[in-house]
């Protein structure tokens, strides 16, 4: 996500590495290259225009005291993360159901896009329900309820007769017990005049607490025009920037909520349900300049100790602790891209170093192909894994009797987690994971 214009802007600030002092002339040659690295990116006119502006009034000649790089990737931060706009939390009815209406293009995402916010809202503790309401594309409404299925939210279709059922959306807000309902609303090729009006009086109908928009990150430039539009002739409060894991430039992100005057608040980071996360601007800029993120990389370490200490801790719990338990960390790991999603908090040279990412994948599919070559009696009781047992579970997974000894030792760790969740956290801040 954000790679290539990162490794543009680290590019461009390299040459500054080696200087000592920062003339008027370093400052202007960098703006000129910085601008045509950004109309590449497909960053809209509008945004470039006012960003270089603001740079040419915060960029000052410096003599020594910061180095020039430093300086120069400092201002820039600011300013990017001002024009990315500023995070809110979403909207809440504080006396019962929260409405959120999601609204969009076809094929912006917008259907997955539901159902990754409702799983977001549901690991925050809240019981979430996918509402049905696009009268226009039956087989919506089916990827909806399979969805939910799967994500472990509830469904409900407010499509009756080939339209919107309004008194049917209140009737269920008022005795629902829930408290978020989250309409999939119809959705067209292009923006149209009757979607819109559509829209509003859906919204006028129902006071949501929130209407937002879902844009594709990888239309650039496009994705604001398209947001413009609509908060133009729709009631739209909050943007979603879906598929930005695809983005490479930057565009959109840099774009949308500038030219919309719309907050962007979520962003769809992966293909998984759970790759879904808050859109917070400064951290946003960090990964579009390739500067790393401490506080995302905490907070996704976080993420990853919570994910592994349920898993541990309820196998424990019900004395089911064993090489296929431990096997199947490996493979939530595997599956969740948490190695990743981890080194995308990290600075841009770091995170494409392969002994950065692709150890950690290697190590984790050599601990998974020796916990495959025991038998399932040595799963259940790895104490008895003796020496000529380790001998043999070495040859048959293709790796060796040390590496053995260092999964049994991670093993018997992880074991103690169900009396000590803590354990788990000085695992992963010490490198054995």
């Amino acid at each position: 996500m954000f790679e290539g214009i990162a490794r543009r802007v680290q590019g461009l600030v390299s040459s500054f590495r080696s200087k000592g002092v920062l003339t008027q002339e370093d400052i202007n040659k960098f703006l000129s290259d910085l601008r045509w690295l950004l109309i590449e990116a497909d960053v809209s006119l509008i945004v470039v225009n006012d960003l270089l502006e603001r740079l040419r009034e915060k960029l000052k000649p410096q003599t020594g005291v910061v180095s020039p790089a430093d300086y120069l990737l400092k201002v820039v931060f600011g300013e990017i993360a001002q024009i990315l706009g500023s995070y809110r939390p979403l909207a809440t009815n504080a006396r019962g159901l929260s409405i959120y209406m999601l609204v969009g293009l076809q094929g912006s995402g917008k259907t997955t896009t539901a159902a990754k916010l409702g799983f977001f809202l549901k690991r925050k503790g809240k019981s979430v329900v996918l509402g049905a309401a696009d009268p226009y594309r039956p087989a919506g409404a089916e990827q909806l309820k399979v969805l939910a299925a799967e994500s472990g939210l509830y469904f409900e279709s407010f499509v009756d007769q080939g339209s919107v059922n309004v008194n049917r959306i209140k009737e269920f807000a008022k005795k629902s017990l829930h408290d978020v309902l989250l309409l999939d609303t119809a959705g067209r090729l292009h923006v149209e005049a009757d979607m819109l009006k559509e829209l509003t009086q859906l919204s006028q109908l129902l006071s949501p607490q929130e209407v937002l928009l879902v844009v594709d990150a990888m239309l650039g430039q496009e994705a604001a025009d398209i947001a413009r539009a609509f908060k133009d002739t729709a009631p739209v409060t909050g943007i979603i920037l879906s598929k930005a894991d695809g983005d490479e430039r930057g565009g959109a992100a840099l774009s949308v909520a500038y030219v919309s005057g719309v907050p962007v608040l979520f962003m769809g980071t992966g293909e998984h349900v759970s790759d879904f996360e808050p859109f917070v601007p400064d951290e946003t800029a960090a990964m579009i300049l390739g500067i790393g993120n401490p506080k995302l990389f905490l907070r996704k370490l976080g993420e990853l100790e919570q994910q592994l200490a349920q898993k541990t801790t309820s196998a424990s719990a019900e004395e089911k602790f064993d090489m296929n338990t431990l096997l199947e960390v490996f493979e939530s790991m595997s599956k969740e891209s948490v190695l990743g999603s981890l080194t995308k908090a990290l600075p841009v040279n770091a995170s494409v170093e392969p002994d950065v990412l692709e150890a950690g994948k290697k190590r984790i599919r050599r601990f998974k192909a020796i916990i495959q070559s025991m038998t399932m009696y040595e799963r259940k009781h790895p104490e008895i894994l003796n020496a000529s047992r380790k001998r043999r579970i070495a040859a048959g997974s293709g790796t060796s009797v040390q590496e053995v000894n260092i999964l049994l030792k991670q093993y018997v760790a992880l074991k103690k987690l169900a009396k000590n969740p803590r354990e788990l956290q000085r695992m992963l801040r010490g490198g054995l994971i």
